[in-house]
C-alpha cells in the first residue's frame, strides 16, 4: 500500500497547517511535483501530502481519514492523465468529487481542453494554466493566490475560528485507530450542545508518534481529556508502553483535568483499568451509544455549551469555516454549508463572499455558477446599503457580481455591471491603473460574448494601447491584450472583410515575433501564436504561406509534445487542409491518413474527433478522385458511429456508390444493415422500413438469388396490404413485382394468377393516395448553433459583390459561397429588406438540405431564419408552421428541456394566440409550463412567467 510523504514551506512541521493533496499520472510525478509545490508555497503556508509511488494503491480502510481530511486536491493535467488509466483519475479525484473536496487542476499542456471538459473528466471545472495566455490579464500567480485564499483559511481567520469555540477537548488515541477518532468526533458533534466544542487531536497524517512540543500547550487549553478506547490501547511497542499509555495519559492525569474513556471497540476493561492507573470501570462509557455519550460529556463538560451563540451570524459563520476546513474539528462540509448559509441569510457580508467562492470553485458543494450569481447580487445590495454605491467594498462586490455572471454565461446581465465597474474604477483609480485595465478587458469580453464585436474591438484597441504605454510591448499582460485584439479583428463580423483579416494577421505576426524573442520558439504560448497566424493565412486564402507556417508548427509540436499529442494532431490536420487547397491531393490524403491512424490509437475508433478526421479523409478522397478509398472510409465511419440513427444518413450515398460500381453483394450487405436498423428504430411496418425491404428484394433479384428475393417481396406485399389496403397503388405495384419474380423463377402459373389479380385491381376505381401514410421524419441527432451576427450597415454592397464572385469562382454550392449567402440573407433582414431576405433564406435552406441534409444544424438555422422573415412580412400562418417544424427538430437535437427549444415553443404559443388559435396556444403553453417546471423548477422566474401566461390563455379559451 502507498504511504504518505509531505512537503512544507521551509521544511517546517505540518502540524496545524491546511492539508493539500498532490496527485498525478505516474509519468508526471517527477516533472511537476516540485514545481507545483513551489508555486503553492509562494502563496500559502500549508502541508502538501503525496505518495512517492503514484502506482501503488491507497489503503481503502483509511480513505476517510487520509483523503477525507484534505482541504484541497491539486493535480497537473496532461494528455496522459486524461487518456490513460491511473490511480489519480480513477481513485483519488473520484473520491474528491464524490465527497465534494475542492480540486484545483493545473493545465500543463495546451490543446487537450476537449478531453478535459468531458463530464467524466473535469467538466466545467476551471483550471489554472502556468504557461499559457488567456483572455484574462490576471497573472497565473495572482490567480493561484486568490484561489488558495478562497479554499484554505489564513492564519488570522483560523485564530478567529479557534477563539469562537466554546471549549477544547483533547482526544488521545493510537495512530492505528485514527479512523475511530474521526468517528468519535462525528458522534460528539451530533449532540447539539457540543457542536461548537473543538477537539484537539494529533494531525491525521503527521508521520511519527511524538508531538511533545505541543502536548503541554494543548492539554493546558483543553477542558477534557478523552481517551479513545480500543484493544490497541493495551498493546506494548518493542516491550515498552505505547505513546498514549506512557506519555499522554500520565501527563493528563498529572494536570488534574477530567478524563473520559470512550469505548469505540469492545475492550477488556479490567485490563484497561489495570494498565491505566486511576481509571475505574464506572468511568468508561460506550461511545457508540448516543445517550451514554451525551451523559458522559454532560457530566465532564458541565455548563460550557453557549447555546446563545446560535443566533449570532458571525459565530455561526466561523464555526461553519471550522467544519469546512477541519480546524480543530472533523471536516463536515454539509454542516459547514448550513452554518455559512444561515449567516449569509442574516446579512453577514463575509458569509456571502464565502458562498460565492464555494459555489464558483466547487468547495464542499457542486459547482453552481447561478447560485454564485444569486449571492453576488445580494452582496452588492448589502454593501450599497451599508457603505453607498462608490465605496471600495461595493466596487469589489460589483466586480465579483460581473465575474460571476460571466462564469454562468449570463452575459446580458454581466454587461451593465461590467460597464459600471469600469467607469467607477476610471473615476476612482484612473484609466491606467492595473485594476481599471482588467475591468476594461472584462468589458470588451462581455461585448464580444453578446455579439457586439465592433464595440468589443474598440475596447480591445484601447486596452492594448494603454498596456503598451503603461507596461511596455513585451510585458505578459500586454501580450495577452495583443492576442485578444488580433482575435477580435478576425472575428469582427461573422462575414470577415479582407482588411480586418489582414489586420488580424499583422497582429498575430507581431505577437509571434515578440514571443519568439521573449519566450523562445518552443514555448507553448509561442506555438499557439504560430498556429493562430497560420489560421489567419488560411482565411485569407494564402495557402502556401499557411502551409509553410504549419510545417514549422508541426515539427515543433512533434519535438516538444510528441506526435500523438492532440495539438500535434491538430497541426497535422491543418497541414492536410493547406495541401488540399493547394491541389496537393496525394500529400493531403497521406497526412489525413496518418492523423486518422494516430487518432484511432490514442482516442479509439469511435471517438467523435476520430470520426471527424475520417469524414475529412472521405471528402478529400472524393475531391481528388480516390473513389474506392472514399467508399471504404465512409463504410468505416458508418460502422464506428455510436448512434444507429446517425448511421442511416450514410447508407444511401454508400449504397449508390457500390451500385454504380456494380458491387451488388456489397449493396445487399449494406441494405441488410439498413433494414435491421430501421426495424429496430422505426419498426418493420414503418413505410421507410418497408421501402428498404423492397429495394433489398430487387438487389437479390439482380444477384440471381430469386428465392430470397421472393421471400422479401412477399413480405413487402403483406405489409402494404395490411397498412394501405389491397387497392392502394403501392400494394398493386408490390403484387406486380412479386408476379414478375415468380415468372423468373419458373412458377409461371402462380405468376399469371398474380398478374390477373393486379390487372383486375387496376381496372377498379383507385383509392386516393395519402401522402402522410407514406412519409416519415427520421429522428436524427443534430447540433445547432447560432449563425448570424449583424453588424455594419454599409456592408451589404460588399457582401453582394463577394457572393457573386464566389458563385462565379467557387460555385454556388461551395461551403464558403453558402456561408456568404447566409450572411447576405441576414444583412437583408437586418436592413428590413424582407422580400430579398426571404428569397435568400429559401435558397440557403434548399442548398443546406441538398448539401448537408434536412437535419443538419445549418439547415435548421436557415429554416428558423426563414420563419422569422415570414413573421416580419406578416405571413404568420406560414411562420408558425415553420416554427413548429423547427421545434420538432430541436426536441430531437437538444431535448425538450434545452432553453433554445423552450424559447421556440414559447414563440409558437404566442403566435397561435395572436392568430386567434387560442386552443393551440393553450396546448403549447401547457407543454411549455410542464417542461419549464422540469428544467428550472417551479420557483424559477421563467417557470412563473410561463404559469402566468398559461392562466391568461386558459381564460381566453373559456
Amino acid at each position: 500500500m502507498a504511504t504518505f510523504a509531505y512537503k512544507t514551506k521551509g521544511n517546517a512541521s505540518p502540524a496545524g497547517k491546511p492539508r493539500v493533496y498532490f496527485t498525478c499520472h505516474p509519468a508526471d510525478y517527477a516533472r511537476y511535483l516540485d514545481k507545483l509545490c513551489d508555486d503553492v508555497f509562494k502563496t500559502h503556508d500549508c502541508a502538501i501530502y503525496y505518495t512517492e509511488d503514484m502506482t501503488e494503491p491507497l489503503d481503502e480502510d483509511n480513505l476517510e481519514t487520509d483523503l477525507g481530511q484534505m482541504n484541497l486536491f491539486i493535480v497537473p493535467v496532461t494528455f496522459r492523465l486524461l487518456t490513460e488509466p491511473c490511480r489519480a483519475m480513477d481513485v483519488d479525484l473520484a473520491y474528491a468529487k464524490q465527497h465534494k473536496i475542492p480540486i484545483l487542476p493545473f493545465m500543463m499542456e495546451n490543446g487537450i481542453d476537449y478531453i478535459y471538459k468531458k463530464p467524466e473528466k473535469f467538466g466545467e471545472r476551471q483550471y489554472l494554466n502556468p504557461f499559457g495566455t488567456d483572455s484574462s490579464e490576471i497573472s497565473y500567480q495572482d490567480k493561484l493566490k486568490k484561489y488558495m485564499e478562497t479554499v484554505l483559511i489564513g492564519d488570522e481567520t483560523a485564530q478567529r475560528v479557534r477563539d469562537a469555540f466554546d471549549a477544547y477537548v483533547f482526544l488521545s488515541y493510537r495512530k492505528k485507530d485514527r479512523r475511530y477518532a474521526n468517528q468519535l468526533m462525528h458522534l460528539i458533534h451530533q449532540i447539539p450542545e457540543y457542536r461548537d466544542v473543538a477537539i484537539w487531536y494529533d494531525e491525521f497524517l503527521t508521520p511519527g508518534e511524538s508531538f511533545r512540543q505541543n502536548i503541554e500547550k494543548a492539554l493546558g487549553k483543553s477542558k477534557l481529556f478523552t481517551l479513545l478506547v480500543t484493544p490497541s490501547l493495551l498493546e506494548y511497542v518493542d516491550g515498552e508502553p505505547n505513546y498514549v499509555m506512557g506519555t499522554e495519559y500520565p501527563t493528563a492525569k498529572v494536570s488534574g483535568m477530567p478524563i473520559l474513556p470512550a469505548e469505540m471497540v469492545e475492550t477488556d476493561k479490567e485490563q484497561l483499568c489495570a494498565q491505566y492507573e486511576g481509571l475505574s470501570l464506572s468511568d468508561c462509557i460506550n461511545a457508540q451509544n448516543q445517550a451514554e455519550l451525551h451523559a458522559g460529556l454532560a457530566k465532564k463538560l458541565d455548563k460550557i455549551a453557549k447555546t446563545e451563540n446560535n443566533n449570532d451570524p458571525e459565530h455561526n459563520f466561523l464555526i461553519g469555516l471550522a467544519y469546512l476546513d477541519g480546524i480543530d474539528v472533523e471536516i463536515d462540509r454539509k454542516r459547514a454549508l448550513e452554518l455559512i448559509t444561515s449567516a449569509a441569510e442574516a446579512d453577514l457580508p463575509e458569509a456571502m463572499e464565502k458562498l460565492i467562492e464555494l459555489y464558483e470553485n466547487g468547495v464542499g458543494v457542486d459547482l453552481d455558477y447561478r447560485e454564485a450569481v444569486k449571492w453576488a447580487e445580494k452582496l452588492v445590495t448589502c454593501y450599497e446599503r451599508m457603505y453607498g454605491p462608490e465605496h471600495s467594498s461595493t466596487l469589489m462586490a460589483l466586480n465579483s457580481f460581473a465575474n460571476s455572471c460571466m462564469a454562468a454565461g449570463m452575459y446580458e446581465q454581466a454587461l451593465p455591471v461590467a460597464e459600471k465597474v469600469y467607469h467607477l474604477r476610471c473615476k476612482m483609480l484612473g484609466e491606467e491603473h492595473p485594476d481599471t485595465l482588467t475591468s476594461l478587458n472584462n468589458l470588451a469580453q462581455a461585448y464580444g460574448y453578446l455579439g457586439e464585436r465592433q464595440k468589443a474591438n474598440e475596447l480591445h484597441e484601447k486596452a492594448y494601447s494603454l498596456h503598451c504605454k503603461v507596461l511596455g510591448e513585451e510585458h505578459r499582460n500586454t501580450l495577452v491584450s495583443l492576442n485578444n485584439l488580433a482575435i477580435s479583428y478576425a472575428d469582427l463580423s461573422f462575414f470577415p472583410i479582407a482588411e480586418d483579416l489582414q489586420k488580424s494577421k499583422e497582429l498575430h505576426e507581431k505577437a509571434y515575433n515578440i514571443q519568439c524573442r521573449v519566450l523562445g520558439e518552443e514555448h507553448p504560448d509561442t506555438l499557439l501564436s504560430l498556429q493562430n497566424l497560420a489560421s489567419t493565412h488560411i482565411r485569407l486564402f494564402e495557402y502556401q504561406k499557411a502551409k509553410e507556417l504549419i510545417e514549422i508548427a508541426y515539427r515543433m509540436h512533434c519535438k516538444v509534445l510528441g506526435e500523438e499529442h492532440p495539438q500535434t494532431l491538430s497541426a497535422l490536420e491543418s497541414l492536410a487542409i493547406a495541401c488540399s487547397e493547394l491541389n496537393e491531393g496525394e500529400k493531403a490524403i497521406e497526412f489525413l491518413e496518418e492523423a486518422y491512424r494516430l487518432h484511432c490509437k490514442v482516442l479509439g475508433e469511435r471517438h467523435p474527433h476520430t470520426l471527424h478526421v475520417l469524414e475529412n479523409l472521405e471528402v478529400t478522397c472524393l475531391q481528388f478522385g480516390e473513389h474506392q478509398k472514399a467508399i471504404e472510409y465512409r463504410l468505416c465511419r458508418e460502422m464506428w458511429s455510436k448512434k444507429p440513427l446517425d448511421a442511416l444518413k450514410e447508407f444511401n450515398a454508400l449504397i449508390d456508390m457500390y451500385w454504380q460500381l456494380g458491387e451488388y453483394l456489397k449493396v445487399a450487405e449494406l441494405q441488410e444493415k439498413k433494414y435491421g436498423l430501421l426495424c429496430k428504430v422505426l419498426g418493420e411496418e414503418h413505410p421507410d422500413t418497408v421501402h428498404v425491404l423492397r429495394e433489398l428484394s430487387i438487389t437479390y433479384f439482380e444477384l440471381g438469388e430469386y428465392q430470397t428475393a421472393t421471400e422479401h417481396q412477399e413480405k413487402v406485399y403483406r405489409l402494404y396490404y395490411k397498412k394501405l389496403g389491397k387497392k392502394h397503388p403501392d400494394t398493386i405495384a408490390a403484387l406486380e413485382t412479386l408476379a414478375y419474380i415468380y415468372e423468373k423463377t419458373g412458377e409461371n402459373q402462380r405468376a399469371k394468377e398474380l398478374e390477373e389479380e393486379a390487372r383486375l385491381l387496376r381496372s377498379q376505381p383507385q383509392v386516393k393516395e395519402d401522402p402522410d401514410s407514406l412519409s416519415s421524419n427520421n429522428d436524427l441527432d443534430i447540433a445547432c448553433s447560432d449563425l448570424f451576427v449583424y453588424e455594419r450597415s454599409q456592408i451589404k454592397p460588399l457582401m453582394e459583390k463577394e457572393y457573386r464572385w464566389r458563385c462565379k469562382t467557387l460555385g454556388e454550392e461551395h461551403p464558403d459561397t453558402v456561408r456568404v449567402l447566409g450572411c447576405l440573407a441576414a444583412k437583408y433582414a437586418d436592413l428590413n429588406e424582407f422580400n430579398q431576405a426571404k428569397e435568400s433564406y429559401k435558397k440557403l435552406y434548399r442548398l443546406h438540405c441538398k448539401m448537408q441534409g434536412e437535419e443538419h444544424s445549418d439547415t435548421i438555422a436557415a429554416l428558423e431564419s426563414l420563419a422569422r422573415v415570414h413573421e416580419q412580412l406578416d405571413d404568420y400562418r406560414t411562420a408558425v408552421e415553420l416554427y413548429e417544424k423547427v421545434f420538432t427538430l430541436k426536441c430531437v437535437a437538444f431535448g425538450e428541456l434545452q432553453f433554445r427549444t423552450l424559447e421556440t415553443l414559447n414563440h409558437i404559443a404566442w403566435m397561435h394566440d395572436w392568430l386567434g388559435n387560442h386552443q393551440k396556444a393553450l396546448e403549447a403553453q401547457e407543454k411549455l409550463y410542464a417542461l419549464s417546471c422540469e428544467a428550472y423548477g417551479k420557483d424559477d422566474f421563467a417557470t412563473i412567467s410561463a404559469w402566468k401566461r398559461l392562466q391568461e390563455y386558459r381564460r381566453k379559451v373559456k
